[in-house]
């Protein structure tokens, strides 16, 4: 025989309110299967097990129409879930944004409650809907700027803006950690704003990062990050960017090139790099020579005239044009009697070059 339980009963063992389970009724979530002569409401065994169902979907966070969604229509239940997974995500994200809020202004709060709002004023102009206000904050308040909004500025939409950003984040070496933490496995567009910054920062400290931006998978972070070696300089910049001189895409090796010739003392890694194994290495550090312009790499430009690889030849030949000093004009000159005739027209037009006007 049936089991018949009145909403006082229901609520009792359930601990929800006569008032929930009346709107559960109203919005046809949970109809009570019966009814009395004076219309009170019965519930049967299997609206208990259906109001189980709502409170354990409920515990998932659904919504009550999500819930019915899933009870009544017999919907994709994976693609509910999914749905109601992003939209938790997203509130995750908010409430973490708003932790860290909190903890930077608890951090102000030392100063009293004129600081937290004068942090709050700032943050809210770094991150105001018009591009000449972020940017004007970020120049002008560059040592109090919250960390995390001013590294958040460098990948803002705005190029001006993330370059005002990028300047302010460089009178602040002490966020280089946080910098790193917090953008190295970004996106492509945030770790070529990361290669950016470092440069900016010339901390011999960012090497380590620089170099392992140096192979990323994008070519135009990985260009990035050789120009910003070059700014960095120092020797261990130096022997990263020697490293890429042989890489398959030109943009980045060529670029490693350029850089090297921008770093004070590179010249005995560049000269090391005309004996490499590889044509593309050797070429590239000859072209690199030719912008380093220094007359202690006269001999081995001389010695790679002889090389077994004519654009290696050819790239030490222009070199050598490039260099003051006898020996390096000699070179020159005595190429002009070349077999090779691109050789001759080259040196040819290297010595006029070479002529005082």
């Amino acid at each position: 025989m049936e089991e018949w339980l009145r909403i006082g009963e229901v609520a009792r063992r359930t601990g929800l309110t006569h008032r929930t389970l009346r709107h559960y009724d109203e919005i046809g979530l949970l109809r009570p299967s019966g009814r009395t002569d004076v219309d009170y409401r019965l519930y049967a065994r299997k609206d208990l097990d259906r109001l189980l169902a709502i409170q354990h979907l409920k515990a998932l966070g659904l919504s009550l129409g999500e819930i019915s969604e899933a009870l009544d229509e017999g919907g994709d239940a994976a693609e509910l879930l999914g749905r109601h997974a992003a939209v938790v995500e997203a509130r995750i994200a908010q409430e973490q944004e708003l932790l860290s809020t909190l903890r930077r202004l608890q951090r102000a709060a030392n100063a009293g409650w004129d600081e937290v709002l004068r942090a709050i004023e700032l943050t809210e102009r770094l991150r105001h809907p018009e591009p000449e206000v972020r940017f004007r904050a970020a120049l002008t308040e560059a040592p109090d700027a919250p960390t995390d909004v001013l590294i958040e500025l460098l990948s803002d939409p705005v190029a001006g803006v993330r370059e005002g950003a990028t300047w302010a984040v460089a009178q602040r070496p002490e966020i280089r950690e946080e910098l790193i933490a917090t953008m190295l496995h970004g996106d492509a567009e945030t770790r070529h704003s990361l290669a950016h910054a470092l440069g900016k920062l010339r901390d011999p400290a960012s090497v380590a990062t620089l170099r392992t931006l140096l192979t990323d998978p994008d070519e135009l972070v990985a260009t990035k990050a050789a120009f910003s070696l070059g700014q960095v300089g120092g020797e261990e910049a130096a022997r990263a960017l020697v490293g890429a001189l042989g890489e398959c895409r030109a943009q980045v090796g060529d670029e490693a090139g350029s850089a090297l010739a921008r770093i004070d003392g590179a010249l005995p890694f560049v000269v090391e790099a005309l004996a490499d194994g590889s044509a593309v290495v050797r070429e590239r550090a000859a072209d690199a020579l030719a912008l380093l312009g220094d007359a202690g790499a006269t001999e081995a430009l001389i010695a790679a005239l002889s090389d077994a690889e004519e654009p290696v030849r050819f790239a030490a030949l222009v070199a050598l044009g490039h260099l003051e000093g006898e020996l390096a004009g000699r070179a020159v000159e005595e190429a002009q009697h070349s077999p090779d005739e691109r050789t001759r027209l080259v040196a040819r037009r290297l010595v006029a070059d070479r002529q005082p006007r």
